[in-house]
């Protein structure tokens, strides 16, 4: 017997009973045809601005005018525009027509509980990310990857440079607001749903799709401590069953680094949020190992008696 979660999770008649594999493979074909359109808008944007991207990336310094930035700024909106939240509404409302927001878990509102403890939880969770760095620094890679995320994060620290008072609020707009949102469309809302699915195995799915998450950043050195975070996210979505939980979670934990950098260019903090995942602090780490279990437990609980995780009926599906 099929209960109500069952048929608004299943897609519309003519593509019940697709395997979950093939339909995420039509999620790369999407995922791909919308890149492509993404293209098409950058050369534009840039030929109404007589701006090149690449020549504006390679000049990028500390000492670059807020055009150039806030040029970068919009092409990168729009990467993350036609690279994941386009084609996550896309791919759901594709196959799954005016059930689309409901299979993605964004047609109902988050418990205000669970986003106050999932952004806790992702905060915590720092020392930790520190930790998963610091071994990933340990792993051996080839100098020129190591020169390219160099390169990378320095891109990455003049483009948060703040002169103008709009330009803060552009930042987190665009790389804490857009990316939260486009990326948990994308990787949990659909990856980690059709995983499960496929795998009937929510723990698997979760620590898979967050492999996936981490590698697709294509930043190696960060490659584990982004795992981790992909993970914790994974698991806000499977116990709360509302896709709006690691969203703001995503968001947050993005937007304390973009303030945060912000308030070491200003002087206002000695902390440079850059520096600041360089070396291990042993206590710290302990404490959010179990702060982070503590409040992994406290979600569990609180969760259960209120929602089955939506992945618990796919297995049923279509039948």
């Amino acid at each position: 017997m099929i209960n109500d979660n069952e048929i608004l999770d299943s897609p519309i008649a003519k593509y019940a009973g697709i395997p979950p594999l093939f339909m995420l493979s039509m999620l790369g074909l999407i995922v791909f045809l919308c890149l492509l359109v993404g293209l098409g808008l950058v050369e534009g944007y840039g030929y109404l601005k007589e701006m090149d991207l690449t020549d504006s990336l390679t000049s990028l310094s500390s000492e670059s005018v807020t055009s150039t930035r806030d040029f970068i700024r919009t092409n990168l909106l729009i990467n993350h525009l036609t690279t994941f939240v386009i084609p996550g509404i896309v791919f759901s409302y594709f196959f799954y027509k005016n059930k689309w927001a409901r299979f993605l878990r964004i047609s109902e509102y988050p418990k205000l509980y669970n986003l106050l403890l999932g952004s806790i939880l992702i905060l915590a969770a720092f020392p930790l990310a520190q930790f998963a760095f610091w071994v990933n620094m340990k792993i051996p890679m080839p100098s020129f990857l190591i020169e390219m995320e160099e390169g990378t994060a320095e891109m990455v620290k003049n483009l948060l440079l703040v002169d103008q008072p709009h330009e803060l609020w552009f930042n987190l707009f665009v790389i804490a607001v857009i990316p939260a949102i486009g990326e948990e469309f994308i990787f949990r809302g659909i990856l980690q749903k059709k995983l499960v699915e496929q795998m009937k195995n929510p723990h698997v799915a979760i620590w898979l799709a967050a492999l996936i998450f981490s590698a697709i950043h294509m930043q190696f050195q960060g490659f584990l401590s982004r795992m981790l975070l992909g993970g914790i996210l994974g698991y806000l979505y499977y116990w709360t069953g509302n896709l709006w939980v690691p969203i703001f979670a995503h968001l947050v934990n993005n937007a304390v680094q973009i303030v945060g950098q912000y308030f070491y260019q200003k002087g206002m903090i000695d902390i440079n949020m850059d520096d600041a995942i360089v070396d291990v602090n042993w206590p710290m780490t302990l404490i959010a190992f179990i702060v982070v279990i503590v409040l992994s437990y406290v979600m569990i609980k609180i969760n259960k008696q209120e929602h089955i995780p939506p992945e618990s009926n796919i297995e049923n599906m279509n039948t």
